[in-house]
């Protein structure tokens, strides 16, 4: 039977601290050598083990990077948006038609295994030319949901989740505008106080939800939505 996460962790752990212990195991025996194991694990590597709370693994094992999860949903001028399809990380796979401009997942509502993911920030953006009137309903209609199995661990109003980005700038017509979902900084993101962690083939997704729905514009540009998770991404070494 393969090793669950929590598994593979001590495992890995285990042989960590053990040849850290035979390399300085001398004629006085075995002392200083806990400390020595202990030292054998950098600041690093301690915080990407709290990261994902112990599911994930030393970094021989596995490659972790502080880069982003995201997907992208596109709504048409007059177009509806619902709650069923407005589902993110859902329909990702190489049917979907996206390309890395959209998404960078691969399956539909889990990561290719044996990645995992601890999130530390949850970013909700849409197009910066959206009519002004379907964002102000977008705004008023809508709270977004992050579920990780069958429970979902963030809810609130869509402007909640501020993302971060956009474009900024002046004009010097009063014809032109554009819209973002917060300040575009990295510092007015939305960040979780409480680390989510997205274990091994675990299931997750995000969606709105509030309104029965909601018809964009016929006259306006549609909307783009994306949804970036921020960071620390677990993949296999190659």
């Amino acid at each position: 039977m393969p090793l669950s996460a929590s598994q593979q962790v001590a495992q890995a752990a285990a042989a960590g601290a053990m040849a850290a212990m035979q390399a300085t195991q001398g004629p006085g025996g075995t002392t200083g050598n806990v400390a020595a194991a202990a030292q054998a694990i950098t600041a690093q590597q301690s915080f990407i083990i709290e990261s994902f709370r112990g599911q994930i693994y030393i970094s021989d094992e596995l490659d972790v990077q502080d880069t982003p999860v995201y997907d992208t949903l596109t709504y048409a001028a007059g177009s509806t948006i619902n709650t069923p399809n407005s589902a993110l990380f859902s329909n990702v796979e190489a049917n979907s038609g996206k390309t890395y401009a959209q998404t960078n997942m691969l399956e539909n509502r889990r990561l290719a295994a044996p990645e995992a993911f601890s999130v530390f920030g949850v970013r909700l953006g849409f197009s910066e030319n959206v009519l002004y009137a379907d964002v102000i309903a977008w705004y008023n209609g809508w709270a977004y949901e992050f579920w990780l199995g069958q429970k979902n661990y963030q809810r609130a109003n869509v402007r909640h989740f501020s993302s971060g980005w956009g474009l900024y700038g002046f004009f010097t017509t009063t014809a032109t505008s554009f819209f973002t979902n917060g300040s575009p900084s990295r510092g007015s993101m939305d960040l979780v106080m409480v680390k989510l962690v997205i274990a091994n083939q675990m299931t997750f997704y995000g969606q709105l939800t509030g309104s029965a729905s909601q018809t964009l514009s016929a006259s306006g540009t549609g909307m783009i939505i994306l949804n970036e998770l921020v960071g620390l991404y677990a993949r296999g070494v190659q």
